[in-house]
């Protein structure tokens, strides 16, 4: 096992109390515990561990001779550190442990690793809901209220107001949308997962940015798909690309999020677009457009969705309150021509028979006042985003950035070093941080950070100390001024 495919399940493991020794066996036994390291797999060695935690090889060497001690490890002659498969300790980890495909993902530790109250995350792309909209868009008169708690249906494609409500928004944007093209989901996650599971079975090859957002890669993941990935440029990927692989790799799916791109910020121009779409037409490949960060304009305005460039293809526009309204409603849809839509339903009410009504029936209200939650984000996160490269720039002059026209990131390269060992020098000071290569499907992106600035201007300045004084560090004790490495010891 490779030593940074130990560190991606470790999280958060260095805040807490304890010396870094204790700190470390006691991660080490948690993550065997969930699966994510099966017993008789072989661990790392101890040099390499060191080296992508930044820790003293004798931290390392301590840890596991306690965790062989405690007869959770066991060593092999001339074959290095295994976990024992034959220890009572360890004997649980069987049961739970996790398929592979989903153990390498990195987004359920993502989720889950919050730190202690004074670390700061600065990883997820998670905004506060928006408290200037009126909270009367959040509530349900009393009459529909009942009316609603009362109706024994589920409406698997999602409440009727609700989709009419969807449909409208895009017919008004200028892309012709009746309701029967719109289907309601969990979030845009499920509308991604969703798609994985109505297109790919194992092995087959889908057509992925990379960089990208780290959920999709755990949802084509799931679905054993094999992962061919396109170079995000300046302006997104090239339409050339997405052809030549298509014929290439015979894909069945293709992901992008061509409208201030996660994690890059990049737009694809209309032009691409037109060419995408027609791409699209003539190959019969389906097309997920992700757009959940497409109403984040904060300069100029975003191109229209692929969809508006070619009606009649398999193009998948995903949409979202999530982003630009609220996370915790989980409101997200699929807007797709009316066959894809009743093929993804009738996946859909098999799995989770329909989304909730409650919630539901306030996206209804919300997304009839869209245009006002755009106005509002902007006035929050352009300033926040400004702030945030003045920091960096002042701070952190080294590091290189282009300024996103919209979204909620800024895509960070490092002048040296790996961001992977980086995040572990972050976590000792406080702050969570993803590293590129948690964004690519190859591992890819050693020299990069996502940050978002959604943060508050006070955090954002707290974040940037903290980042600066790691770096700091991280230069000091792991890498000399040219970029040689040296050990940590």
């Amino acid at each position: 096992m490779e030593a940074q495919s130990v560190v991606r399940h470790l999280g958060a493991w260095s805040l807490g109390k304890g010396s870094l020794q204790q700190k470390l066996v006691r991660a080490l036994m948690q993550t065997v515990q969930d699966g994510y390291l099966i017993p008789g797999s072989r661990m790392p060695s101890e040099r390499s561990l060191a080296q992508a935690l930044m820790l003293s090889r004798t931290t390392v060497v301590a840890a596991y001779d306690a965790l062989r001690e405690a007869g959770w490890f066991e060593s092999r002659t001339g074959s290095g550190t295994w976990i024992c498969a034959r220890s009572s300790g360890v004997a649980a980890a069987r049961s739970s442990a996790r398929a592979a495909a989903l153990s390498e993902s990195p987004l359920l530790n993502m989720l889950g690793s919050r730190g202690g109250e004074d670390c700061l995350d600065f990883v997820l792309g998670t905004p506060m809901p928006l408290e200037e909209l009126p909270v009367e868009l959040f509530t349900i008169p009393a009459g529909e209220y009942t009316a609603m708690v009362r109706d024994r249906h589920y409406y698997p494609l999602g409440l009727p107001s609700l989709r009419q409500a969807v449909a409208r928004m895009y017919s008004q944007s200028g892309l012709e949308t009746k309701d029967e093209q719109v289907l309601i989901t969990n979030g845009g996650q499920a509308a991604i997962s969703l798609c994985a599971a109505l297109y790919l079975q194992r092995g087959d090859a889908v057509l992925v940015e990379d960089p990208t957002y780290f959920g999709a890669l755990d949802a084509f993941r799931s679905a054993d798909a094999r992962i061919t990935m396109l170079a995000v440029e300046s302006e997104g990927v090239r339409p050339t690309v997405i052809r030549d692989r298509i014929q290439s790799t015979a894909a069945r799916l293709v992901y992008l999020t061509p409208t201030y791109q996660n994690p890059t910020g990049s737009v694809m121009p209309a032009a691409a677009r037109r060419e995408v779409g027609r791409i699209i037409s003539e190959c019969g490949v389906p097309l997920i457009d992700d757009s959940t960060l497409a109403d984040l304009v904060l300069d100029g305005t975003a191109p229209p969705p692929v969809a508006a460039f070619a009606p009649q293809a398999a193009i998948i526009t995903i949409g979202s309150l999530s982003k630009l309204v609220c996370p915790g409603l989980r409101v997200g849809w699929v807007r797709a021509p009316a066959w894809i839509i009743e093929r993804l339903a009738r996946l859909k009410s098999s799995l989770d028979l329909a989304s909730p009504i409650l919630t539901q029936a306030i996206g209804v209200r919300l997304v009839d006042e869209v245009g006002r939650a755009r106005e509002l984000r902007q006035r929050q996160l352009k300033p926040r985003r400004d702030l945030l490269a003045e920091l960096l720039r002042r701070h952190l002059p080294e590091w290189t950035f282009r300024l996103p026209r919209g979204g909620l990131f800024l895509w960070v390269k490092l002048p040296r070093g790996d961001a992977r060992e980086f995040a572990q020098v972050t976590l000792r000071h406080g702050l969570l941080i993803l590293p590129g290569p948690h964004t690519s499907a190859g591992g890819r992106h050693e020299s990069f950070v996502r940050i978002p600035f959604l943060a508050d201007p006070a955090t954002l300045r707290t974040g940037v100390k903290r980042l600066a004084a790691a770096w700091k560090d991280y230069l000091s004790n792991g890498h000399l001024a040219g970029g040689q490495r040296v050990v940590v010891v």
